[in-house]
């Protein structure tokens, strides 16, 4: 996205000399859209090399990424909050999964969106969820 806009200005504030297309890129535009592109392109790499992953089992939930893994069994997770969040910059609107394990002091904030097949993964917590109720 940030591409195609930083072509597309740069296209449109260019100017014909003669039989030639000069474009501009000696402009403050293209240098902030140029750092969103950088900005974008490393989150990128690091979302690569990080890898993360939520795997689901009859009896664990673990999440692994490259560096390691961590392993929760359902027995020891208390409860299981799904909730929807604002975020502060615009109104959109991400489904996040709580939970709260029984030897952690803090809760496990899990935002659906960030892993891939983010339906199915809402439905399998909502599913985890019903059968901790019972």
């Amino acid at each position: 996205m940030y591409v195609a806009t930083g072509a597309i200005y740069i296209i449109v504030s260019g100017s014909f000399i003669g039989d030639k297309f000069e474009f501009v890129i000696d402009d403050p535009v293209v240098y902030i859209v140029g750092i969103f592109i950088l900005y974008a392109a490393i989150l990128l790499v690091i979302n690569i090399i990080r890898n993360r992953r939520i795997i689901l089992t009859p009896q664990q939930l673990i999440f692994r990424s490259r560096f390691g893994e961590r392993i929760h069994f359902f027995a020891h997770i208390e409860r299981i909050l799904i909730k929807r969040e604002r975020t502060r910059f615009t109104n959109a609107i991400f489904r996040v999964v709580r939970l709260r394990v029984a030897h952690r002091k803090r809760w496990i904030r899990i935002r659906i969106a960030n892993y891939e097949r983010e339906r199915e993964l809402y439905q399998q917590f909502k599913e985890i969820k019903q059968r901790l109720k019972k």
